[in-house]
């Protein structure tokens, strides 16, 4: 069983100024909760007991709700640690951190800015748990079959065939143009890696300015044949950006109106206003 899961969160929230310039994105709240607490629910509903934040000096506030938790209504009571990556040198660079963490056990990726939802929580990562047990697998990634016009937003695999529950890959493309994509599964900020994945990325050559990312390395493991594996999202589950303004408020909006004490009350009031324009 995978216990140990690596959450980068050190990303400058340029999209969202000026309100991350004070509050870091993984804070905003999603209803009740800051959407980091919302990914930490999600690990720990799929039997996660240690979690290293991938933070920066930007980011005191994650420490701070986190080292301060065991309140009534606080995160869940697991071991967490914290590495600091203070300049931006791509994703890959923030799971290299992980290294000591990790050691030799498989681990989970779970991007700090992006929540799966589902209606029995952690659900994916759990299938995620058992495909790659199951497979063997170097490295297995969450997915999702995005609509055309999105596919140049996303990393795309190249599926060796297709399934509804899994299925093997033979390469990643990061942000393809949509004529060129291999297909529309695009990486849905969760995966599963084998410690070799410190190797591959000690052995991936930096791009520009420096960034190291995680994708490249899953292709040296690919070109080396280790096996990588996909996990599509059921169709109970949802994936949420907290990347922009408008995703944030999509996220939000979707939380808010599913709050068990005032979610009625504020469907009602979102229905005034838009009644009243």
């Amino acid at each position: 069983m995978i216990r140990k899961a690596v959450v980068p969160v050190a990303g400058l929230g340029t999209r969202m100024l000026p309100l991350t310039r004070s509050v870091p994105k993984e804070m905003l709240p999603l209803g009740r909760k800051p959407a980091i607490h919302r990914v930490v629910d999600e690990l720990a509903a799929a039997g996660i007991e240690h979690i290293l934040f991938v933070t920066s000096s930007r980011k005191t506030a994650i420490e701070e709700y986190f080292v301060s938790g065991g309140r009534e209504g606080g995160p869940p009571p697991l071991d967490y640690a914290f590495a600091r990556q203070d300049v931006p040198a791509g994703n890959g660079d923030a799971v290299r951190l992980g290294k000591a963490f990790a050691g030799s056990e498989p681990f989970v990726v779970a991007w700090g800015d992006a929540v799966i939802r589902s209606a029995t929580e952690g659900s994916v990562v759990r299938r995620m748990m058992e495909t790659h047990a199951r497979a063997h697998a170097a490295c297995t990634i969450a997915v999702e079959y995005v609509p055309e016009d999105k596919v140049s937003r996303y990393g795309i695999v190249k599926p060796r065939y297709e399934s509804d529950t899994a299925f093997p890959i033979d390469d990643i493309v990061e942000k393809p143009a949509a004529e060129t994509a291999p297909s529309r599964y695009a990486v849905s900020a969760r995966y599963i890696c084998g410690a070799g994945i410190f190797t591959a990325l000690e052995e991936t050559p930096r791009g520009r300015k420096g960034e190291l990312w995680l994708a490249d390395a899953i292709r040296s493991l690919l070109r080396e044949g280790g096996p990588v594996w996909c996990v599509p999202l059921d169709t109970d589950s949802r994936r949420y950006d907290i990347g922009t303004p408008l995703t944030y408020w999509e996220a939000f909006a979707d939380y808010a109106l599913e709050d068990e004490a005032d979610g009625t009350s504020f469907r009602e009031l979102l229905q005034g206003r838009l009644n009243d324009s």
